[in-house]
């Protein structure tokens, strides 16, 4: 890079992401000049006429490069907030997105609303563990559960969890979604963001989350229906008579999530739309009838 102060350099790199069809390419070369300089954005516009050494110039054009990739920004900078929290986030990990605060908020809403005092919370397939460790948070007395297949997505988690204050109130467990789990109706909700990308979506996909976000995370290489045929058959046996199971879903499949509740089992199904007016979110209470079949309906 030839430029020499801050308002040169963020113009110059900026052209070199918008080149690179990098979207919000002025937001993200302050992001990461910020980030090089240890600074925050504001720092940039007070002292925009400020003179750059050539290290920093150089380790910037590296980050810059690395954007222009494709390489999402999270994973350039290593963190990412998610509810007014700060989460570190890693290539193991999916980069936490506002629409899975709704599961928070619906979550708490449901807490409160029920008298919960200490509720007993499994987050299924956790990642970064912004579920679990901002319920932990948010939740004083509640006792978080969350599991991973994923060894590396789980070491993530518990760092998440030690930098939000949260390590002792949060238990981490290697699972198959709900397999490690005994079969003693525990829990008071099951929450889950599953891998919900359909194999044949997968190439429609922005690049920044097609080539580098975590395949393990994005989709069961199938349908995308997959793990929700699997929460609603395996979660039953594991909530509490009452409890709730809330999932995130894809932008297409509310319909084909819907047709797959058993009426015998669940009760109460409801679609929480994302701030787009899409259905988004599904929530779906246990039946309080312990005789009830724990058998899903054919999709």
């Amino acid at each position: 890079m030839t430029a020499a102060t801050i308002a040169e350099t963020l113009k110059q790199a900026s052209q070199q992401l918008r080149a690179a069809q990098v979207p919000n390419d002025v937001l993200d070369a302050q992001t990461l000049l910020a980030e090089a300089l240890g600074k925050d954005r504001t720092y940039l516009i007070v002292n925009f006429t400020q003179q750059l050494d050539d290290n920093l110039l150089a380790r910037y054009q590296t980050l810059i490069q690395r954007r222009a990739a494709g390489e999402p920004l999270q994973y350039i900078t290593g963190h990412q907030e998610f509810f007014g929290l700060e989460f570190e986030v890693t290539p193991d990990v999916l980069i936490p997105r506002p629409e899975t605060e709704i599961i928070i908020e619906e979550t708490i809403r449901l807490v409160q609303q029920a008298g919960i005092i200490e509720p007993i919370i499994v987050d299924v397939g956790t990642g970064s563990g912004c579920i679990a460790v901002t319920l932990a948070r948010e939740i004083e007395k509640a006792r978080v559960i969350a599991c991973d297949i994923s060894l590396a997505a789980l070491q993530v988690a518990r760092r998440n969890a030690a930098r939000n204050l949260v390590e002792e109130r949060v238990q981490f467990i290697e699972s198959d979604l709900l397999a490690a789990f005994d079969e003693d109706d525990f829990a008071d909700f099951i929450i889950s963001n599953p891998p919900y990308v359909a194999a044949n979506e997968l190439p429609a996909l922005q690049r920044e989350v097609r080539d580098w976000e975590p395949h393990l995370a994005l989709t069961d290489d199938g349908d995308g229906l997959s793990f929700y045929r699997r929460l609603l058959q395996d979660a039953p046996a594991r909530l509490k008579p009452g409890g709730y199971l809330i999932c995130e879903m894809g932008y297409t499949q509310s319909e084909a999530v819907l047709a797959m509740i058993n009426p015998a089992v669940w009760e109460e199904p409801r679609l929480l739309d994302d701030l787009q007016g899409i259905p988004r979110t599904l929530v779906v209470r246990k039946s309080a009838n312990p005789n009830a079949s724990t058998e899903t309906k054919p999709s």
